[in-house]
């Protein structure tokens, strides 16, 4: 399991074009300590998780289990996934929108059978 956490860190600074050191200071620990856990040697703290999560926004049941989900749901399909992240980058005015607009949407079907 440690190996899977630190393989996938090191996934996640490589797709960010950072070497140890950038990615290491970014995060609050040493280039030392990054390389073990990239490795596969020692574990990542909690800070050190919360550090990626926060700088790098990566969901972090799938960085310790592998699985991807969000708060705990298992997405049925991915375009689920893809509304979830759209509409989590909209205002409030356009969330309530969007929310009216499947309402409608709803409401219609539920006329037509």
């Amino acid at each position: 399991m440690l190996n899977d956490i630190g393989h996938k860190i090191k996934c996640i600074r490589k797709e960010n074009n950072l070497n140890q050191v950038q990615f290491a200071k970014s995060i609050g620990i040493s280039q030392g300590n990054l390389s073990e856990i990239e490795m596969g040697n020692s574990n990542p703290s909690a800070e050190t998780l919360i550090s990626i999560r926060t700088q790098y926004n990566v969901n972090l049941n799938w960085l310790l289990t592998g699985v991807d989900t969000d708060d705990g749901v298992t997405y049925v399909e991915e375009i689920e996934k893809n509304l979830i992240d759209v509409f989590r980058n909209l205002d409030d005015y356009h969330k309530n929108e969007i929310v009216e607009i499947i309402r409608l949407k709803l409401r219609l079907r539920s006329l037509l059978y």
